[in-house]
């Protein structure tokens, strides 16, 4: 079987930068690559949030679930390809229950940089 492990955080986008995340995520959809079985790919793409409308001058995408273990590959590879977009930064915790996972996945420069959720650099 495999554990679970807790995934949640945000991208901070502008107007123009929101519609390449949710292009990517839609990619990331239809061209799986055989990285995960079509019902678990809906399951772990409905985790993410688009907004509506922007509110002022920021857009934050959200994203939450709880994922396989195995399948945490997908998600980190996902986030590298929306860290591209410039000006995107963004922040996920990644845990699990076990104690075993206490990460943070830091989004900036371009980069997922990871980290333990006691180094966690905000706004660097």
């Amino acid at each position: 079987m495999g554990k679970y492990v807790s995934v949640r955080g945000w991208l901070e986008c502008d107007e123009h930068t929101v519609d390449e995340v949710k292009k990517i995520r839609d990619d990331f959809t239809a061209s799986n690559e055989g990285l995960l079985e079509e019902d678990k790919l809906a399951l772990y793409q409905s985790g993410w949030t688009l907004p509506e409308k922007q509110i002022n001058w920021t857009a934050y995408v959200f994203y939450g679930a709880d994922v396989r273990e195995y399948h945490l590959d997908f998600m980190r590879k996902q986030l590298s390809e929306m860290a591209n977009i410039q000006d995107v930064t963004g922040y996920f915790l990644i845990d699990d229950h076990d104690g075993d996972y206490h990460w943070c996945w830091q989004i900036y420069e371009n980069k997922v940089f990871e980290s333990e959720q006691g180094n966690i650099v905000f706004n660097k």
